[in-house]
C-alpha cells in the first residue's frame, strides 16, 4: 500500500459498498478479500484496489455463485464461462422444482386430504396385471402397516421423485448426475420400504413402466415413463 494512498475504514467499506461490516470481517477471515492495510491500531484498512475487488464479490454474488466459486474465479482457478455454466444449470433446476411445486400445490389443491389413499388404489389396480392376488393383498397389509409413512410414500414423496427424474430427463441431465442418483437412491429406499421382504413387487412396478411405454407412441407421456426406467437404472449403474 502506497504512503499517500486513500483509504477507508470498514464502516466506510460497509457503506460504500452494502455489505454488512461482518460480511467484511468474514471475508478477510477466510481469505476471500483482505484489507491491504491496519492502522496502528489494529482496525482494517481498505483501498481503492481492494474496493474493486469487493465490487466483484458482490456482482459474482447477485449472480447466485457461492463463495467458493467466487474464491476460485479470482483466484483465477477456473474459467469464468464455466463457473456461469454451472449456475445456469443450478438455476434451471430450480426452476423446474419450482414448476413442480406449483403442480403438486394444484394437485393437492383438488384431491384435498384423499391423495395418499387414492394413489395406494391406483398403484395396487394397476399392478394386479403384473402380481398375484397374494401378492397385492401382501402389499396392502404393508402399506396398511405403515399407516401415515406409507401414504406419504406412496401418495406424495415416489409420485414428486418421479416427476424429478422426468424433469431431469427431458432436461438433458445424465443419469449419472449426482442429482438423478440421489433420486434414484431415494426412490430404491421407499420401495424397500413399500415391499418389505417381497422384492417382486418393485420388479412389477419397473415391467408395468416399461410396458406402458412400450404400447405408447413415441413423445407420449406413456413413452416418457418407459424411457424413464431405462434412465433410472443408468443412474443405478453409475453408483
Amino acid at each position: 500500500m502506497a504512503l499517500h494512498e486513500r483509504t477507508w475504514r470498514i464502516g466506510e467499506v460497509a457503506t460504500a459498498t452494502g455489505l454488512t461490516v461482518r460480511a467484511l470481517h468474514h471475508y478477510d477471515q477466510i481469505g476471500l478479500v483482505a484489507p491491504s492495510g491496519r492502522t496502528s491500531g489494529g482496525h482494517r484498512l481498505y483501498t481503492s484496489a481492494d474496493l474493486a475487488v469487493l465490487y466483484q464479490v458482490t456482482a459474482m454474488r447477485q449472480l447466485g455463485l457461492s463463495l467458493d466459486q467466487v474464491a476460485t474465479l479470482l483466484a483465477g482457478h477456473t474459467d469464468v464461462e464455466q463457473v456461469i455454466d454451472q449456475q445456469l444449470a443450478h438455476v434451471d433446476r430450480q426452476i423446474r422444482t419450482a414448476r413442480r411445486l406449483r403442480q403438486q400445490l394444484l394437485a393437492a389443491r383438488q384431491a384435498g386430504g384423499n391423495a395418499g389413499f387414492a394413489e395406494i388404489i391406483k398403484l395396487t389396480g394397476d399392478l394386479a396385471a403384473y402380481l398375484s392376488p397374494d401378492q397385492i393383498d401382501a402389499m396392502g397389509r404393508r402399506i396398511g402397516d405403515l399407516g401415515v409413512v406409507g401414504e406419504h410414500a406412496v401418495g406424495v414423496e415416489m409420485p414428486r421423485l418421479y416427476g424429478e427424474a422426468m424433469a431431469e430427463m427431458r432436461s438433458g441431465t445424465p443419469p449419472g448426475d449426482p442429482a438423478v442418483r440421489r433420486i434414484a437412491d431415494r426412490l430404491d429406499e421407499l420401495a424397500a420400504l413399500i415391499r418389505g421382504p417381497d422384492t417382486a413387487a418393485s420388479t412389477a412396478v419397473r415391467t408395468m413402466w416399461a410396458d406402458r411405454g412400450a404400447q405408447q407412441p413415441p413423445g407420449s407421456g406413456g413413452a416418457d415413463w418407459g424411457a424413464l426406467v431405462a434412465y433410472l437404472d443408468q443412474a443405478r449403474a453409475a453408483r
